[in-house]
């Protein structure tokens, strides 16, 4: 008898506290106000994402391009163009993802309201399977900043090394980045805005 009281007091318990019951599903929330980020599921909304984030200067979503380590075994890897690596060793020494996201909120701090931004990549993938890609293109990145002295402009040629993490979301795990001619690379870029 009394295992028969305890039993209905806890089936009385359970369904009055709702804890069985099906709720409503959660909406997903934002990213940020105006994002346009999308699941990277394939290695091409990666680069979506990339330029977006340039378009849009949103750090977070910037930062999500890159290979997050708690989700892969990879970790992130800029290459310098040779030029820069020599110019500027101290900075490129130990380049992390925590340097590209001060470069990035340093340089985006400097573009006033109304600037623009963009990156403009004309090339392709060298391969591209189901668990790897590299990606290789000519590129011109712009942000219209107030620094005297430094160009608004960065031109060169970078290669992205991509994959999935172990959740399917594609990222990018190394960037190369070469020089052209006399160019202003995007490694001087993040070296003049590394601090």
């Amino acid at each position: 008898m009394k295992v028969l009281k305890i039993l209905s007091f806890f089936q009385l318990f359970f369904v009055s506290c709702g804890l069985f019951k099906v709720r409503e599903p959660e909406l997903p929330t934002e990213v940020s106000e105006g994002s346009k980020w999308k699941q990277p599921v394939t290695a091409d909304i990666v680069l979506e994402n990339l330029r977006n984030a340039i378009f849009d200067r949103n750090t977070e979503n910037y930062i999500r391009c890159f290979v997050d380590s708690n989700f892969s075994n990879r970790r992130f890897v800029f290459v310098p163009t040779q030029e820069a690596q020599v110019q500027y060793p101290e900075i490129f020494r130990g380049w992390d993802l925590t340097s590209e996201r001060n470069y990035f909120n340093n340089i985006k701090a400097n573009v006033p309201a109304g600037g623009f931004s963009e990156l403009i990549l004309s090339g392709g993938f060298q391969s591209l399977g189901v668990d790897s890609a590299i990606y290789y293109a000519k590129y011109l990145v712009s942000f219209q900043h107030s620094v005297k002295d430094i160009p608004q402009s960065a031109k060169g040629e970078l290669q992205f090394y991509l994959a999935p993490d172990r959740n399917g979301n594609w990222s990018i795990y190394r960037w190369i980045d070469v020089k052209t001619q006399n160019e202003f690379s995007w490694s001087d870029l993040k070296a003049k805005f590394s601090y």
